[in-house]
């Protein structure tokens, strides 16, 4: 096979999914919603809060006559671990859909104060992710901007819990160094949670969905993170935003109207061999209109890579 072709093969191979946290309001129960999904052209669902109360047995049931995928289920740190414990049915839920990899999708900013914190929170991680292989599930962690907030240098976070100062003084402190550096996005810096994290954590055990509106509110350009992970990205969460009225602030904006190169990210995604690409909308629009919009974004811009990789193919072939 002609470079050409691995290149064609490689942009069109990925598959797309729905994130349904984006539509956790809807009226209708989540099988209903899944199979809306799967009637949109979309490959996969990724769960979050409503897969934890509804019944799984009409979501299995929906997944299979659509042939949907279950990409992964969204789920807060201390809820794994209870269903490790045997104290949720969180595993159990999972298996009854088929799906076997989970990822925390938020983590307390007090992990990502200094260098200590995020390597606790790292033991942490590999331990639960040992558990979850041994159980035949796979750990995923999910982005936001505090991973890119500078650290506290070492004693610091004892000085402010020690010294009468406003509640979430050192969140603010760490916010104020971030917004005073991503005013334009380049390389991961070092010294931010996210090095450390990587470095911490068992490569073979722990993998990572980035979320590009969250890396570029950090400062960093998805592609320089996808880059630096090195092959432990195995899903894209895709989101767009615009600079908002404050120093730093950010806003969500429909996809491709926003700041983030989607276009270079997924380029990125499909030269380190990236599975998933999974779309979020947090627009106040209606959940079938975000459904709608999603399915048109991917249509537009996987269609347009496909379409110049085609074109660089039967240029090049002989």
């Amino acid at each position: 096979m002609d470079i050409g072709v691995q290149t064609a093969c490689m942009t069109t191979s990925r598959r797309t999914a729905f994130q349904l946290y984006s539509v956790r309001e809807h009226p209708d129960s989540l099988s209903e919603i899944v199979r809306r999904v799967a009637a949109n052209g979309y490959n996969g669902v990724e769960f979050a809060h409503r897969f934890q109360w509804e019944p799984p047995d009409d979501i299995a049931t929906v997944l299979e006559e659509t042939g949907l995928v279950p990409v992964a289920v969204h789920a807060d740190l201390s809820t794994i671990e209870d269903a490790l414990a045997g104290e949720a049915d969180l595993l159990e839920r999972s298996a009854t859909v088929g799906c076997d990899r989970l990822i925390v999708p938020h983590l307390d900013s007090t992990h990502f104060r200094t260098r200590e914190s995020v390597r606790a929170l790292a033991d942490r991680l590999n331990d639960v992710a040992t558990a979850l292989d041994d159980r035949g599930l796979e750990l995923g962690l999910h982005n936001d901007r505090s991973w890119l907030c500078p650290l506290l240098p070492g004693g610091v976070e004892t000085l402010i819990d020690a010294t009468p100062t406003p509640d979430g003084a050192a969140d603010y402190i760490q916010e104020a160094g971030r917004r005073l550096r991503a005013r334009n996005t380049g390389p991961v810096p070092r010294r931010t949670p996210i090095w450390y994290l990587i470095a911490e954590t068992d490569p073979d055990a722990i993998w990572f969905e980035l979320e590009v509106a969250e890396l570029h509110v950090g400062g960093v350009a998805p592609t320089e993170a996808v880059s630096l992970l090195d092959g432990r990205v195995e899903m894209l969460h895709l989101r767009d935003v615009a600079p908002g009225p404050g120093l730093g602030e950010y806003e969500s904006v429909p996809h491709g109207d926003g700041v983030v190169d989607m276009k270079r990210t997924l380029e990125a995604a499909g030269d380190a061999g990236v599975e998933w690409v999974i779309y979020e909308n947090e627009l106040n629009t209606a959940p079938e209109e975000k459904i709608d919009a999603g399915r048109r974004f991917f249509d537009r811009t996987l269609g347009e890579q496909a379409a110049t990789t085609g074109l660089a193919h039967r240029t090049e072939a002989p």
